[in-house]
């Protein structure tokens, strides 16, 4: 039986993506990245546990790997440990605490909007650090009072950076090809990302007007009079 199975998976030969989808695998991971994208886009505040969970799952098991590396580099506990704990511990605390969540995203937020707009607070040196963790001091307070907006405008982000890397691969790389400017490319790009994100934003807080926020509960049903006694 076993040497069946074997046998089947040698006629198959999947060793190499181009047995299977030939010369179009670039093609099919740029569609598979816009309809990933574009699901963080429309449907990211909607099913937000399910892309929470999904984002602390794999951010646990990135986590988990950095702290095989830090603690047993050499051997001893597999890493297929590291990983699996701290996936599913990731995916929990995720879904769990979501405005420890919002917390989080506030100060990743603004740490890397302030690297990009103020880089020369950013610069490796001894203000670098001070930096950094007033930013991160500073978008982890403003995540904790409006954690939606930054779960939104998140995966806003993430939906964005997919899909204009799909545009990107399926269309735009074979129209400018390697003979356009960088400045040129560069401009292009953002004139795909720049309205993918604004309107994944607007389109989120939109259809969510009317849905709770992080950790709301729902209001209590109104309590019926009590019959007056006889």
């Amino acid at each position: 039986m076993i040497g069946e199975i074997v046998a089947l998976v040698e006629r198959l030969n999947l060793s190499t993506h181009k047995n299977i989808l030939g010369e179009h695998f670039p093609e099919i991971v740029a569609l598979l990245s816009i309809v990933f994208g574009g699901a963080f886009l429309l449907f990211g505040w909607r099913h937000h546990d399910y892309f929470l969970g999904v984002t602390g799952f794999l951010c646990g098991g990135w986590a988990g790997l950095l702290l095989k590396s830090q603690i047993s580099p050499s051997g001893g506990v597999a890493p297929m440990l590291y990983l699996a704990t701290c996936s599913v511990a990731g995916a929990f605390v995720a879904i769990c605490w979501k405005r420890f969540v919002g917390i989080l995203l506030g100060g990743f937020t603004v740490a890397v909007l302030g690297s990009v707009f103020f880089p020369q607070y950013f610069k490796p040196g001894n203000h670098t650090l001070t930096a950094v963790s007033l930013a991160f001091l500073l978008g982890g307070g403003l995540g904790g009072i409006f954690p939606k907006f930054f779960f939104v405008f998140n995966s806003s982000l993430i939906g964005s950076v997919f899909v204009t890397y799909g545009v990107s691969a399926a269309i735009l790389g074979k129209v400018l090809g390697t003979t356009a400017r960088t400045e040129t490319q560069v401009l292009i790009h953002l004139c795909v990302f720049l309205p993918l994100l604004i309107f994944g934003v607007m389109y989120q807080l939109t259809t969510s007007q009317n849905q709770p926020a992080f950790e709301d509960a729902p209001a209590p049903a109104a309590l019926r009079p009590a019959r007056p006694l006889a």
